[in-house]
């Protein structure tokens, strides 16, 4: 009887864990998971196996801007966002910002 007692506890115990740990992995949308891997120094086929391939581009004579529309935040309310990666000439990133879309801005 004790031995079933303590075994029934240790199973609570590993299940309310198990739960814990699922629905905190499931917090952030897949988008955010993605986005928070870009680093600093990363190259544009490093951006691009991570990301996807992006919405726009732009160049100008000091580099060049790739930008994604991704759904960043919680499960429960992401948004719509616009996560623009900056290359330098030597396509490595040097910079990267979210900005939060328009409702009726569509850039294509």
């Amino acid at each position: 009887m004790k031995n079933s007692i303590i075994i029934t506890t240790v199973a609570a115990i590993l299940l309310s864990i198990a739960l814990s740990v699922s629905l905190n992995s499931c917090v952030a949308t897949r988008d955010t998971v993605k986005i928070n891997k870009v680093e600093m120094g990363m190259t544009k086929s490093d951006i691009q196996n991570l990301l996807g391939t992006p919405l726009f581009k732009n160049a100008n004579e000091t580099g060049e801007e790739w930008g994604y529309r991704k759904l960043v935040g919680e499960i429960a309310g992401p948004e719509q966002m616009i996560f623009v990666v900056t290359f330098n000439n030597d396509g490595k990133v040097v910079a990267y910002n979210s900005v939060k879309e328009h409702p009726y801005y569509h850039h294509y």
